[in-house]
């Protein structure tokens, strides 16, 4: 090991019990023997359901060896990930020991064990630091929080796989852990960074308290998941991804991401729970899946469209969590449709990976946007302990999950946000108004938000797939090193939107006191929306202050978009309204006439048209596309006048 490490801070005695508790461990095991576990043992018998998850599994760490730096024997290289997007090695790539080792020991591929040490030895070198942490990145972020998730992640190496380790380096593996759980016993609270971080520290203790035989760390995370407790609404949202964690906005919001929820937190809390038997927590764990699963789409996306950390929102998920798959497994027996969700949303992954790593959206590859690397190897650590500690039996008949159903009509205050569904379309529009502000990164945006005001920020059909999409309001790194940088291609906000170039831009996007209206009649569903066209910065124009209303109504036939601006505008201001339909380069579009455009795609096609009193600018030949969360789109643009409303239909026919 690398001289100035934490381990080496370790009195002879501490690391004479650290090795035989470790060995402990292993007592009994041989090289490459089957995975041992602690908590629901895997099913021997291997179903499609199962392979789905090997088969990725591999894929991913095949990806990542593949990006490891062997050639450039210098240590600030050498055993690294190099990103494709980010031309850097991103600092929490140790993470990606649990994967490695997993496939090491299911393979018995000598490779998958040589790439788990070189990538520990670069961690230990680089971002490891005395007091027994790592930093987010070498040069880019000091934030020690994320000590959690690695610690987690050698842990459960350790306790699974550290069979295809030799004794020495299990012994030193065990040390360097056992450094790790004291600086987070000193440093981790209920008010540690987001709420992600206490979530996840009940897991992290539990488990170092059971891999270093210390029964205190066990107790540690035992008591921090009660104060966790409190973190939860009424309806089963876990709250806390902001500043203050513990907030209510102007309109009874609190700080809530579904993202990082359902990625990270939940699963954490739920692999706790069934380490140690707490009920609570477990019952808690399973009304908030209950809740959170409601926001999955029929294809298996995560619709984050209104959370407080979208900046990070891929279709599939969060860039730097982990993924829900062992959460909705572990809890599976509560609910059968749980496995369904897990599902539905690996095959999704699947379908976003490409020459082995899974790419941040599903049209950044078509776009010719390269993958960050740091997807992979995080949400590559979920496989690994679904494998590891959930049960594949006998496959049961695909489930339908909640937004399958034409239900109408539901609406969660505590997020400000309703979902509709009828007929073939499902939509979410929100008023939410509690933004994040970044205070760990010096140097962050804090111009880009998630959408508000009324916004329409899902529209979904269940034949042709996502239709209308929200993004950032104005793209930005709120988090330098664990966001992608726009390439010099045609970028735009993707949610349909007012907009006013008055100097700045004005939107119907960003006024968080607007209002917001849901009603239900019969198979209809209508959403109207009265607010001020603001800033980024959420500031209103000077002078007059022009006032929008935006009305989406749809029914079982089609959607249709009304938008109207009332006010005077400066003179030299421009109105439009914008509505940029998700579409692939490689999908045809015809357009018929100024006002009636065709959108051919693999499963039917989308006829979008304006009334007569309006036109569609020219279509631009090439797409745009935003890195949030990751498609390509036809722009289409309606010059407004204010006082004249401009209505847009969307209607489909399927193949």
């Amino acid at each position: 090991m690398h001289s100035g490490h934490p381990q080496d801070n370790l009195t002879r005695r501490e690391m004479l019990r650290l090795s035989a508790a470790g060995a402990a461990v292993w007592r009994g095991m041989t090289l490459f023997a089957p995975a041992a576990t602690q908590a629901t043992p895997a099913s021997p018998a291997t179903t499609t359901e199962r392979e789905l998850y090997s088969t990725l599994l591999k894929t991913w760490c095949d990806g990542l060896i593949a990006r490891q730096i062997v050639a450039m024997r210098d240590p600030a290289f050498y055993g690294g990930l190099l990103c494709p997007s980010c031309a850097l090695i991103h600092g929490r790539c140790g993470d990606a020991v649990y994967p490695l080792l997993k496939m090491a020991h299911s393979t018995g591929e000598e490779k998958y064990v040589g790439a788990a040490k070189l990538v520990h030895e670069w961690s230990e070198a680089q971002v490891s630091r005395p007091d027994g942490s790592w930093i987010n990145d070498v040069t880019l972020g000091q934030w020690q929080g994320i000590t959690v998730f690695h610690a987690i992640a050698l842990a459960e190496a350790l306790a699974h796989h550290g069979a295809v380790l030799d004794a020495a380096i299990r012994s030193a593996w065990t040390a360097r852990l056992a450094a790790a759980a004291k600086f987070l016993d000193g440093f981790i609270s209920i008010n540690t960074g987001n709420v992600n971080y206490p979530a996840t520290a009940t897991l992290a203790f539990v488990l170092c308290g059971q891999v270093l035989g210390e029964p205190r760390y066990v107790d540690r995370g035992s008591k921090l998941a009660q104060r966790v407790m409190d973190q939860f609404t009424p309806d089963g949202f876990l709250f806390g991804e902001g500043h203050p964690p513990d907030g209510v906005s102007p309109k009874g919001c609190r700080p809530v991401d579904l993202g990082y929820n359902v990625e990270e937190s939940l699963p954490a809390l739920a692999l706790y729970s069934v380490l140690t038997g707490d009920k609570r927590v477990e019952q808690q764990v399973v009304s908030a899946l209950k809740t959170h699963m409601e926001f999955q789409l029929p294809d298996g996306a995560w619709d984050n469209s209104w959370g407080t950390r979208n900046y990070k929102w891929s279709w599939w998920g969060s860039r730097t969590s982990d993924g829900c798959h062992p959460g909705f497994l572990l809890m599976a027996g509560h609910d059968p449709r749980f496995r369904e969700v897990a599902r539905r949303n690996l095959e999704l992954m699947g379908a976003c990976t490409h020459a082995g790593l899974i790419y941040g959206g599903p049209d950044y590859k078509a776009h010719g946007d390269l993958p960050c690397i740091h997807h992979t190897f995080t949400h590559a650590k979920a496989l690994a302990t679904a494998l590891d500690r959930c049960s594949f039996s006998a496959e049961p008949a695909r489930a339908a999950i909640p937004r399958d159903e034409p239900y109408g009509l539901r609406s969660f205050p505590v997020i400000g946000t309703h979902l509709a569904a009828t007929g073939p379309w499902r939509a979410t529009v929100t008023e939410y108004d509690r933004e994040y502000q970044e205070h760990v990164q010096a140097g962050s945006g804090s111009g880009g938000g998630h959408v508000s005001g009324g916004a329409l920020s899902v529209l979904y059909h269940v034949e042709l797939g996502p239709i209308l999409t929200a993004s950032m309001t104005r793209y930005e790194t709120i988090e330098i090193p664990n966001q992608q940088q726009e390439r010099a291609a045609p970028h735009m906000p993707l949610t349909p939107r007012i907009e006013c170039n008055a100097g700045d831009t004005y939107t119907s996007l960003n006024d968080y006191t607007a209002s917001l209206s849901a009603t239900r009649s019969g198979a209809e569903v209508v959403f109207e929306a009265h607010g001020r066209l603001m800033s980024n910065a959420h500031k209103a124009m000077e002078g007059e202050d022009p006032m929008y209303e935006v009305k989406w109504m749809m029914d079982e036939s089609a959607v249709e978009l009304r938008a109207l601006v009332r006010g005077q505008l400066p003179a030299s201001a421009s109105l439009q309204f914008i509505v940029p339909v998700i579409a692939r380069q490689s999908e045809r579009v015809e357009q018929a006439s100024p006002q009636s455009v065709r959108i051919f795609k693999s499963k039917g096609s989308l006829a979008v048209s304006v009334d007569a009193a309006h036109r569609f600018e020219p279509i631009p030949g090439e797409r745009t596309f935003n890195l949030v969360p990751g498609f390509e789109a036809v722009p289409f643009i309606i010059e407004m006048q204010p006082g004249n409303q401009v209505s847009v239909r969307i209607e489909s026919s399927e193949a």
